[in-house]
C-alpha cells in the first residue's frame, strides 16, 4: 500500500521529477568527471574537462532550480528534505543566480535559507489546501 501512495504522491507533485532530474545530473557529472581524473593533460583530458565543466555548470543550474521548486504535496516536501539533506557538497550550487542584493551572498547560509523558504511557502500552500477540503460540505 505504501508503494502505491507514493507512486500517487509522484504523479501529483512535480517536485519527484525535479529530484529525479538533479540525480540524472549530478550522475551525469560524476560519470564526466571520473573520466577526466583517469587523463593526463593533453587532447584528450582537454576534451573531457570541457564535459566535465559543462555538466558542472548543467548541475549548477539544476540544484538552483531544485531549491526553489516548491512540493504541491506532503510527500514533496518530505523527499525534498530528505534528498538535499543526504546531497554532497559538490552536488549543491555556489552561486545565487537569483540574488537581488549585492554582492551576493556565497556562504552556505543563502542555500539554506532559499531552501527553506522554499519549503515554508510550500507547506503553506498545503496547509492551506488541506483545510479548505476538510472545511468543504461532505
Amino acid at each position: 500500500m505504501g508503494e502505491l501512495a507514493m507512486t500517487e504522491h509522484t504523479n501529483q507533485d512535480p517536485i519527484f521529477a525535479a529530484i529525479e532530474r538533479h540525480r540524472e545530473v549530478s550522475a551525469q557529472l560524476a560519470a564526466a568527471m571520473a573520466v577526466s581524473t583517469k587523463l593526463m593533460n593533453g587532447p584528450e583530458f582537454e576534451a573531457a574537462d570541457t564535459v566535465s565543466r559543462t555538466r558542472a555548470e548543467d548541475l549548477e543550474a539544476c540544484g538552483a532550480s531544485l531549491i526553489r521548486s516548491e512540493p504541491t504535496t506532503l510527500a514533496g516536501a518530505i523527499a525534498l528534505t530528505r534528498y538535499v539533506a543526504s546531497l554532497g557538497e559538490w552536488q549543491m550550487p555556489t552561486d545565487d543566480p537569483h540574488a537581488e542584493e549585492a554582492p551576493r551572498d556565497l556562504s552556505d547560509d543563502w542555500r539554506r535559507k532559499v531552501l527553506l523558504t522554499t519549503l515554508a511557502n510550500a507547506l503553506d500552500k498545503i496547509s492551506a489546501k488541506e483545510q479548505v477540503i476538510t472545511r468543504a460540505p461532505g
